[in-house]
């Protein structure tokens, strides 16, 4: 991305913008690509996560069970918690299949669309609970989209899981539930290719899911 589409993309003053991108070429965070004039991130910007994945509370364990349940379910799996108004993934075990769906240590889903997200907002307390859905939902009206289907995600019947099919692209959908770690709450999710995967299957894993939530939960 160029200084343009970064201003476009976050709201911010070009000016305000270049300033950034170059504070950050100087320190080393970004480069420019000769070719494009588009910066992209370097290697620096791993130290940023080293120490955070380090001292996550749930150790080896996440990743033995999240190893299993791909294996049992052909799907996707990963670890999340809140990152502002997105959920970041701080463990992954991807489908080994060519269909897998591709998510990464880092990556990112906004909360309204994710069954994550979802799972996540339900389960946690007040006030923060609030505070999360009226950030959200600001967001969404900020960028013309629905608040009421968002709303509608919270308000289904109470359950241990949440399904989401569709809303972050029309081809994948997703199932998870919520565990607590090291005193901290995170979203256990399966991701999976709706071309590939039959819609009406997906809650047939939730057995797997939830023994793989009780593995990683204190």
């Amino acid at each position: 991305m160029g200084n343009g589409q970064i201003s476009r993309a976050t709201g911010l003053p070009a000016s305000t913008v270049s300033r950034l991108t170059d504070s950050l070429v100087s320190l080393g965070y970004l480069r420019i690509d000769p070719s494009s004039g588009a910066y992209t991130l370097t290697p620096k910007n791993l130290r940023l996560g080293y120490p955070l994945l380090a001292n996550l509370p749930f150790g080896g364990r996440v990743y033995k069970a999240l190893d299993r349940l791909t294996e049992s379910t052909g799907m996707t799996s990963a670890l999340a918690t809140d990152d502002d108004l997105h959920m970041a993934y701080v463990a992954v075990a991807r489908a080994r299949h060519h269909d897998g769906v591709t998510l990464a240590v880092g990556g990112r889903l906004p909360i309204a669309v994710s069954a994550a997200g979802v799972a996540y907002v339900r389960a946690l307390p007040e006030p923060k609970r609030s505070r999360v859905i009226a950030a959200v939902s600001r967001d969404l009206r900020r960028r013309g989209q629905s608040v009421e289907e968002f709303e509608q995600r919270l308000e289904a019947p109470p359950s241990r899981h949440v399904v989401s099919t569709g809303a972050w692209q029309e081809d994948i959908g997703g199932v998870a539930t919520v565990v607590r770690a090291g005193g901290e709450l995170y979203a256990l999710t399966l991701v999976v290719n709706l071309n590939e995967f039959d819609e009406s299957r997906i809650e047939d894993v939730l057995p797997q899911l939830w023994d793989a939530a009780d593995a990683i939960s204190d």
